[in-house]
């Protein structure tokens, strides 16, 4: 069982908490201030730039899975199960900070780039961001969110894309990303993650007109239903009865539902001939600015620490100095043996600088890059 200690130990351990001001309230605050929070509104969830303003984006992912981790928490605390309802609710806000543009699609393409440099996953890129990309404040150098242990884990372990529909916590921490959270609110959050999009895919699938809500399968609308709000009582209601303090669970009826609920989307959603076509344009598109973002690196070699590229008269190239001008310290001090070339320096700045973009960014830099702008005088 997690101690307090272990839970609430932060990176600076010199931190001290405002009057007043719980750690888990401390932490949540942060996430949802911070930068990486807010550009999630214009992130793909599952459908790319939708023109209606009801599809799921993965800002509101992250609210739906904070809220339904509170919910269960708040039961399972009422059955005498030792958990917190706000740290569940901190986890689920900050889970899926480490989102590329694009989603899934856009986390295979930095993947693919990223090879030399370890590769790149969105559940230890989170870790990063609220470790070392975001920045705590304005007046020091060093960049970061000094949360708690706790969330840290339950951020870099919530995989939801495991099938796994019984989690039990770990005994000691272990923020590799390749195992199951050290806290059962973290193990809450995993779980809760897949039912929180489960549902709402499918209703934005049927927005979408990729799927008719007659393609559910039968058994799923006549023992769960079809509608997001019957898709996540059921399974909410489920994982409440059957977890204690051992683990998070679904019943087995439950977990055989979810399944099949999870190969029907993979099917008929998110392999949908729709989402391939835009896949490809995502994979064309983040590949060209990568390179091109590569090359703004070189032509500035001579003065690489410097970063200072304000002579630029592309707003792009200016923000991405901006953004190396603001990680000096972690780029220039703190990984020089971590990416002991300029080579793989580079290729490190630029994976991290993409994956804080959104999807329109992306198209905004393209934009800027290859089609003509013209300075005229009047």
């Amino acid at each position: 069982m997690a101690t307090e200690e272990q839970k609430k130990k932060r990176l600076d351990d010199k931190f001290e908490l405002k009057p007043g001001l719980g750690d888990y309230e401390y932490d949540y605050i942060a996430i949802l201030y911070s930068h990486a929070f807010r550009r999630l509104k214009h992130k793909t969830q599952v459908f790319f730039f939708p023109e209606n303003d009801h599809i799921c984006t993965r800002l509101d992912h992250s609210l739906y899975v904070s809220t339904i981790a509170e919910r269960v928490a708040k039961h399972l605390k009422q059955a005498g199960v030792d958990c917190d309802p706000f740290l569940a609710r901190t986890i689920g806000l900050g889970h899926d900070l480490g989102h590329a543009p694009f989603g899934h699609a856009g986390e295979k393409v930095l993947g693919n780039l990223a090879k030399e440099i370890g590769g790149f996953k969105h559940e230890i890129h989170g870790l990063r961001i609220v470790d070392k990309i975001e920045k705590s404040n304005g007046k020091k150098p060093v960049v970061g969110l000094n949360l708690c242990q706790a969330v840290r884990d339950g951020i870099v372990n919530h995989c939801g894309e495991d099938p796994a529909t019984e989690i039990s916590p770990v005994e000691e921490p272990d923020l590799s990303g390749n195992t199951s959270p050290f806290t059962i609110e973290g193990c809450i959050v995993k779980l809760v993650d897949k039912v929180a999009y489960l549902g709402r895919d499918l209703e934005d699938a049927i927005i979408a007109n990729c799927i008719c809500e007659e393609d559910i399968p039968g058994k799923i609308q006549v023992l769960i239903g079809s509608k997001n709000g019957e898709i996540v009582d059921y399974f909410v209601d489920d994982i409440i009865e059957n977890s204690d303090e051992i683990g998070i669970r679904l019943s087995t009826a439950a977990a055989d539902l979810m399944k099949k609920l999870m190969e029907f989307s993979k099917e008929q959603i998110y392999e949908h001939e729709k989402l391939s076509t835009y896949k490809k344009r995502v994979e064309e598109v983040l590949t060209i600015l990568y390179n091109h973002f590569l090359e703004v690196l070189e032509l500035f070699a001579d003065n690489f620490t410097e970063y200072k590229f304000e002579n630029s008269k592309l707003r792009a190239v200016e923000i991405f100095g901006e953004f190396i001008r603001k990680r000096s310290v972690l780029y220039f001090d703190e990984e020089k043996s971590v990416f002991p070339t300029s080579e793989l320096l580079s290729q490190k700045i630029v994976i991290d600088f993409i994956s804080t973009l959104t999807d329109n960014f992306v198209f905004q830099a393209c934009s800027e890059f290859f089609l003509p702008h013209l300075d005229l005088e009047r």
